[in-house]
C-alpha cells in the first residue's frame, strides 16, 4: 500500500522514535479503516494477551507455588503489594479468570443502568477505541451518583466486587469541593480487574462530557454497548491530565496524538478550540494538532 507521505504537514510526529513518518502514516490509515467492532475486538485481544503473558510468567517463575501464592503474586504485579491483604479473602478463589477492561465496563454498566446512574468510560479504554490501542491496568469511568443511590450501588456490587462503603461516600462528598479526591476503586474479584470510578461534579466541562457521551459496541456476542467519551472530550481530558502531571507523561501525549490521527477531519474543531481555551490547554492542543498533521 502506497500513501503519499509528501502530503504530511510539517511538524508531524510519529508515535515512537523508532517509527518512520511513512510507517506511522500507513499504520493510522489502516486504523481509520477499522469498524467499531474491529476496534473493540482488537482492544479486547490486546489486553487479554497482556494478562495471559503475566500469568504465564508467574507460573514459569513459581512452578511449585500454590494457587494462593500465584494469585497473590498476580495481585502484586497488577495492583501493588498493598492490595494483597485487602483482597486476602479472594486469594483462595482458584485459577485467575482472564477478562479485560471492556468486559468490565459492560459488567459495571449492567449494574449502574438499572439503578439510574449515568456513566461514561474514559481513560485508555476510550482512547484505544477512538485512537491507538494500548494495554491498561484498570478501567476509568465517571458516574453521576447521588448520596441516596450509594447504598444501592454498594449492595449491588458487594459479593463479586471489592468495594469500600467509606470510600464511596467520601468520593461523593468530595465531588464538588475537592474533585481530585472524588474517586473510589472497585475490583472484580475473579479476574482482579480494577476500575477507578470518579464521581461527576457539576462543572460545565463535566456536564458537557456526560451529555456528549457516545454508545460504543462492547462485544461481538452482544448488541449491548458501553458509553464512552466523545473523541473531542477524551482529547481534552487527556490534555488536562497531561498538564496536571507536569507535561511529562509520554503515554498521555501518545494517546492524544493517536485519537487525533485516527479521527482526523471528523473532529469538531470549534468545540476543541472553545474548550481548549476554557480549560487552559489551548497551547497543548495546538501542539498536538501540529504533531498529528491536522494544523
Amino acid at each position: 500500500m502506497l500513501i503519499p507521505v509528501t502530503k504530511v504537514k510539517s511538524g508531524y510526529k510519529p508515535q515512537s522514535f523508532d517509527t518512520s513518518i511513512e510507517v506511522d502514516v500507513v499504520m493510522f490509515h489502516l486504523l481509520q479503516r477499522l469498524t467499531p467492532q474491529e476496534k473493540v475486538t482488537r482492544t479486547i485481544n490486546f489486553n487479554q494477551a497482556v494478562r495471559r503473558l503475566a500469568i504465564s510468567g508467574i507460573e514459569s517463575q513459581y512452578r511449585s507455588a500454590s494457587l494462593v501464592l500465584k494469585r497473590q503474586e498476580f495481585i502484586n504485579r497488577r495492583l501493588g503489594s498493598e492490595w494483597i491483604n485487602v483482597l486476602s479473602d479472594s486469594c483462595d478463589g482458584g485459577d485467575i479468570v482472564i477478562q479485560d477492561p471492556i468486559w468490565l465496563a459492560r459488567k459495571i454498566a449492567d449494574i449502574l443502568e438499572p439503578l439510574g446512574i449515568s456513566y461514561v468510560v474514559g481513560g485508555s479504554v476510550a482512547s484505544s477505541l477512538l485512537g491507538e490501542n494500548r494495554s491498561t491496568q484498570d478501567l476509568d469511568l465517571v458516574i453521576n451518583i447521588s448520596p441516596e443511590q450509594a447504598p444501592q450501588l454498594i449492595s449491588a456490587m458487594s459479593g463479586e466486587f471489592y468495594i469500600s462503603e467509606l470510600a464511596v461516600f467520601e468520593a461523593i462528598a468530595n465531588a464538588e469541593s475537592a474533585p481530585r479526591e472524588s474517586s473510589f476503586n472497585v475490583i472484580y474479584l475473579p479476574s482482579i480487574e480494577k476500575a477507578d470510578i470518579f464521581v461527576m461534579s457539576n462543572d460545565p466541562f463535566s456536564v458537557s462530557t456526560m451529555n456528549r457521551r457516545q454508545l460504543h459496541v462492547a462485544s461481538a456476542e452482544s448488541e449491548k454497548g458501553i458509553y464512552i467519551y466523545s473523541a473531542e472530550d477524551i482529547i481534552l481530558q487527556k490534555l488536562c491530565w497531561y498538564k496536571l502531571t507536569g507535561s511529562v507523561s509520554e503515554t498521555q501525549w501518545r494517546d492524544v496524538l493517536g485519537v487525533l490521527k485516527v479521527q482526523g477531519d471528523r473532529l469538531n474543531f470549534n468545540y476543541l478550540s472553545e474548550w481548549g481555551e476554557c480549560l487552559k490547554v489551548a497551547d497543548l492542543l495546538a501542539q498536538a494538532l501540529q504533531q498529528s498533521g491536522l494544523e
